[in-house]
């Protein structure tokens, strides 16, 4: 299974309780589908950068989930057909899990390596410039 964000817009005259039931339909989807939602965010209202169907303001609503592509395509039919819903987004972040896993794993290395460094007496790179000065 692979993991996606989905976030969508729903209109300024939607109730909480039809993004509650929005939110209830797309999780039907996902566990119907044999997926999994990890995350569920209701990011409240706030002001688009663009008017969209003659809106400037919508309430988002984010979800974090797992599932296969055939959901996804579902989730996105039922968005499209969603009078209430005024724009949508899928995103696939796999690929971003990994770079940022990869990232983690170097960080830890790194800070690993900096930490042996200093138990050994710190990273000398060579002489102090008063050891480098003759004796006379």
């Amino acid at each position: 299974m692979r993991h996606y964000e989905i976030m969508f817009i729903v209109s300024p005259n939607g109730t909480e309780e039809d993004i509650d039931k929005i939110n209830g339909q797309i999780e039907g989807v996902i566990t119907a589908g044999g997926g999994k939602a990890v995350k569920i965010e209701k990011l409240g209202k706030r002001r688009l950068a663009y008017v969209v169907n003659k809106f400037r303001e919508g309430s988002y609503v984010l979800f974090t989930i797992e599932a296969d592509g055939p959901i996804v395509r579902e989730i996105e039919r039922r968005l499209r057909v969603m009078d209430l819903v005024i724009k949508y987004l899928t995103v696939r972040m796999d690929d971003e899990m990994k770079r940022l896993e990869k990232i983690k794993a170097h960080r830890q290395k790194r800070a690993a390596r900096r930490g042996r460094a200093h138990a050994e007496g710190g990273e000398r790179r060579g002489p102090s410039p008063a050891e480098q000065m003759p004796e006379e």
